[in-house]
């Protein structure tokens, strides 16, 4: 059996694992899932005449475009009810720890507009929830909100979650909203929006930016002069090589480590790079259509996560030695180690997973 074909396969046991509770739809529809993703890893490409190319199939080429082209327009593919199992999954498995949520938008190809919900994970971020946008610019409170409601609903009970976010999402409103969830969370926020002090002073953010080199705390602040979010605390930093101070929003103890958790909202900067320039080449697409593109961006996430999953297992029985004589984390990250790993085991015609006990979608060990 080719190796394209027995990946196949063993995309088609990993969903049959989470689809005997919750069907999925016509199975014509996750067998060609299941194909759009061979052929995404095979050729690291996701342009639809590449990933035909690769693909295990005695068909013409043509024919197998056609069959994607159809997948991608079909209103019956739902994201969600797709996605979700896998995401419930994971969430059940790292529950127990601190979950550092972080939502971030970013532009691909230049034609779509992102709004993302993903979890940090060893440096890296994986894909929670998103939206294409319909519009150019920042996105909308209700927007956000909305991929929120969607993350709670898919959270198990008690669960410790801390939101991560840049400027665009410092906003009362957004501050508000996060602690009716009842979460935590470290924004950044703009500097021309003014607090009021202890001393019942009010005064910019920028008129209170911290030199070049250093930091400093303020407690008990309320933020802005309509939103009135609080009190809240802030942790305010300049590195000594900027100009452009960090004000940090929390509603946790401020100190240095304020600004080290909000730094893991960078993990989501090398997640859009995995997705494109760094693996599947999601720029590429040459899709305009914003409702087909999530649905590529679908079998994109589902393959990222099922590449995480299986270098897990791999990095816990520190078998990434075969793959490179320097240490790992010198050389390559997670997701990489789940590529290149699955690509050497495939041309040598090796079993795919280190150890039989392998459980797709899921980052802890048991």
């Amino acid at each position: 059996m080719s190796g394209p074909l027995r990946l196949y396969h063993e995309f088609l046991k990993s969903f049959k694992q989470l689809t005997e509770k919750k069907r999925w739809g016509r199975i014509e529809l996750i067998k060609t899932l299941a194909l759009m993703m061979v052929g995404i890893f095979e050729s690291r490409d996701v342009r639809l005449s590449q990933m035909a190319e690769k693909v295990p199939l005695a068909v013409q080429e043509d024919s197998v475009v056609q069959r994607f082209r159809r997948w991608l327009k079909n209103p019956k593919v739902d994201e969600r009810v797709i996605y979700d199992p896998m995401v419930a999954a994971l969430l059940v498995g790292l529950s127990p720890t601190r979950l550092r949520i972080q939502i971030d938008r970013t532009i691909i190809d230049k034609r779509f507009n992102i709004l993302m919900l993903s979890l940090y994970y060893r440096k890296r971020a994986i894909p929670l929830v998103w939206q294409v946008l319909n519009h150019a610019g920042n996105s909308h409170f209700r927007e956000r909100q909305a991929l929120l409601n969607h993350l709670a609903a898919l959270l198990p009970p008690g669960s410790h979650v801390l939101i991560l976010g840049d400027r665009e999402f410092g906003g009362a409103e957004m501050i508000r909203s996060i602690r009716q969830q009842g979460w935590d969370y470290c924004l950044r926020v703009k500097g021309d929006l003014a607090v009021c002090l202890s001393n019942g002073h009010w005064a910019y953010l920028r008129d209170l930016a911290p030199a070049p080199g250093t930091f400093y705390c303020l407690t008990d602040v309320i933020f802005t002069r309509k939103g009135h979010a609080g009190p809240l605390h802030f942790a305010l930093a300049c590195d000594e090589h900027s100009a452009d101070p960090w004000f940090i929003a929390t509603n946790l103890s401020p100190a240095r480590r304020t600004l080290h958790f909000y730094a893991q909202r960078f993990g989501c900067e090398r997640l859009f790079s995995d997705l494109k320039s760094r693996g599947f080449h999601l720029d590429l697409s040459q899709l305009i259509h914003p409702e087909r593109f999530s649905r590529l961006l679908l079998a994109v996430a589902v393959l990222y996560l099922w590449l995480l999953s299986l270098a897990r297992q791999v990095y816990r029985l520190r078998l990434f030695m075969r793959l490179t004589y320097r240490p790992l984390r010198h050389r390559y990250s997670l997701f990489q180690v789940g590529r290149r790993w699955l690509a050497k085991q495939l041309s040598l015609g090796q079993p795919i997973f280190p150890d039989p006990a392998f459980r797709p979608f899921c980052l802890v060990s048991k």
